[in-house]
């Protein structure tokens, strides 16, 4: 159904992605903060009293900073993970989109597919079944559109017919919007 292929590093939606970017920033910056006022509020709490503040903050510091130094390292990571995720749900979105786009501006109907390891899979073989349905409505109104017309070339109207005639072309316009 869909072929794996290599996936490049981009962003594929901005404000999506930018938005979950920021949040997953925002987390490891509050988890940092919340870490370093825990590990010193302890350090304090079970260190010797009698020392100055001072004193205790810079044990707690040297003890720490290799742990540290590796929270501060892991953000990248984070950050890249994060956008490969998102990758997996905003590239299919953005493709969906586009193929709407193009379905509505050029009745463009090829198939929709997602790419292996995406996510919403079964949004695109339901928009492919969408635009399945409506290329045989397409083609049933075009069918009928041909047949009025060839009616209209053969039939003399008394004044019933005509009515019928007009019914039928109201019936093909509701069916083309």
């Amino acid at each position: 159904m869909s072929k794996s292929c290599h996936r490049k590093m981009r962003v594929m939606d901005q404000s999506v992605q930018g938005a979950l970017l920021k949040r997953t920033c925002l987390h490891w910056f509050s988890f940092l903060v919340l870490s370093i006022c825990i590990t010193s509020g302890l350090g304090i709490l079970t260190g010797d009293l009698t020392k100055p503040i001072a004193d205790q903050l810079s044990r707690i510091a040297a003890s720490n900073f290799w742990p540290f130094i590796t929270l501060v390292a892991m953000l990248p990571m984070f950050l890249v993970d994060t956008l490969r995720l998102s990758s997996r749900f905003a590239g299919p979105m953005v493709r969906l989109r586009r193929s709407m786009d193009n379905l509505a501006d050029h009745d463009d109907t090829s198939p929709l597919i997602f790419r292996e390891g995406d996510f919403w899979k079964a949004s695109a073989d339901s928009y492919n079944s969408v635009v399945d349905r409506y290329m045989m409505q397409q083609d049933r109104i075009a069918e009928l559109e041909q047949q009025l017309a060839e009616a209209r070339g053969q039939v003399s109207y008394d004044d019933a017919s005509q009515e019928s005639l007009e019914q039928v072309e109201k019936n093909v316009a509701r069916l083309g919007k």
